[in-house]
């Protein structure tokens, strides 16, 4: 007999190294991390279960965007660095990072757990809504990384379980 429960647990750091890493086919590294502050230039993904019921969400910062989509993309890592510095994340790597992200729902469908999609990505720039602002930092049940894609660099990433 299983147990339905009612949210994704956390994953596994190893899941989410596994799967950047299977997608951009470069060695990633995870360390411990602290939150990305918040800031207009971050990313957030949002993740809900059939019944759209928010159950995660994924915080990047612009850092950590830019690098995960220099390295699907294979943009050399000088234009990858320009963006940063620039603080701007250029269209090619905001949808490389969203296909990233939209791959790492498979992290949050385990058995016996709700299925979850990803729902919503606010890019750089976008109004993100006050409870989903809320559930991003709440301090709990979330994973603070420091994420290293070999031979782009590094960034923050967070992953909130609500």
């Amino acid at each position: 007999m299983s147990v339905q429960t009612e949210q994704s647990p956390l994953p596994s750091r190893h899941a989410v190294r596994n799967t950047i890493e299977g997608l951009v086919g470069r060695d990633v590294d995870l360390s411990d991390g602290v939150a990305p502050p918040a800031k207009s230039t971050n990313i957030v993904a949002v993740y809900v279960t059939d019944q759209l019921k928010t159950a995660a969400l994924a915080v990047i910062d612009l850092e950590c965007a830019a690098r995960i989509g220099g390295a699907l993309g294979m943009i050399p890592r000088g234009a990858v660095d320009d963006s940063i510095k620039a603080r701007d994340l250029p269209k090619d790597l905001e949808e490389n990072c969203y296909e990233v992200l939209n791959v790492m729902a498979s992290i949050f469908n385990v058995a016996n757990a709700p299925h979850v999609r990803l729902y919503e990505m606010y890019a750089p720039g976008s109004v993100v809504p006050a409870d989903i602002a809320a559930l991003a930092a709440t301090v709990g049940n979330r994973m603070d990384v420091k994420l290293k894609i070999s031979g782009y660099g590094d960034g923050s990433l967070s992953i909130v379980i609500k």
